[in-house]
């Protein structure tokens, strides 16, 4: 039985069906947001983050592991790593695998230089990954490199109509954006495209704090113990640079974040 067939819709898929052509299924040429899946594992041994119900074959999986005071790896398994942010501290700015100077094992970093040190403060990766034909209905993650751990969370997003062989664009991050509210860097992308914004938050914060950028919306939110994770996602109307994406709402602590911003093409 294909897994297309199986379990039942939540409303974070239903965006999926405005873009259903009704009768063989195919996806358009228009990105559109499937739908989006959070997990949380208080010590990162057994991050297990289900599949969003509506996700078809040629869906563009989009996974953004999160993790705090302990390493994070920079290569996943059936994943492909496309961007990254590895803290040193609050004040400090990202650190990538550009940096890394020195390595704990194949997966893992062990050093990001003198300025970023082990970045264990405040981490996240994104990877990517075409749908199959029989996709699992949850994937599972071990983000350690020994036997203990602290805690690690993830957000997994659905795009459809995006490109699956080398989607994105642009990328940047921002570890230190002097804001209380989060100031999402600016990439360069084109009309058409989807433009994702991934926030680690180093304290548990309410949803309400970091309200979407302009035009955006929020894809995906959790949060537990003392950490959160946001994605916003917006389609471009125009190409060119899209500038600072700040969030709205009463926002939090400065420099407890760290961001990403990708554009996605379109197919």
């Amino acid at each position: 039985m294909s897994f297309w067939s199986l379990g039942c819709e939540t409303v974070d898929d239903l965006e999926a069906d405005a873009m259903d052509d009704g009768l063989s299924g195919r996806a358009t040429s228009v990105i559109s947001h499937v739908g989006t899946k959070t997990a949380y594992d208080s010590n990162g041994q057994g991050l297990t983050i289900s599949r969003p119900s509506a996700v078809r074959a040629g869906d563009l999986l989009v996974l953004i592991l999160h993790r705090t005071d302990d390493d994070l790896p920079l290569y996943v398994s059936g994943w492909t790593r496309v961007a990254e942010c590895f803290k040193r501290d609050n004040g400090y700015n990202c650190s990538t695998k550009a940096n890394c100077t020195s390595w704990h094992d194949s997966k893992f970093c062990g050093y990001f230089g003198d300025y970023g040190r082990e970045g264990h403060d405040l981490a996240q990766a994104v990877f990517y990954k075409k749908a199959g034909s029989s996709e699992p209905g949850s994937y599972s993650f071990n983000l350690n490199r020994d036997s203990t751990g602290h805690p690690g969370w993830a957000i997994l997003t659905a795009l459809r109509g995006a490109a699956t062989s080398s989607p994105v664009r642009d990328w940047a991050h921002t570890g230190c954006d002097n804001n209380p509210d989060s100031l999402f860097p600016s990439v360069y992308g084109q009309s058409g495209d989807m433009v994702l914004m991934s926030q680690s938050f180093d304290d548990m914060v309410a949803q309400s704090k970091f309200n979407p950028p302009d035009g955006a919306s929020t894809f995906g939110y959790v949060s537990q113990s003392d950490e959160a994770g946001f994605l916003f996602g917006k389609k471009l109307s125009s190409t060119g640079e899209t500038g600072s994406m700040k969030t709205h709402g009463d926002g939090a602590s400065n420099c407890k974040d760290a961001l990403i911003s990708l554009s996605i093409k379109p197919l």
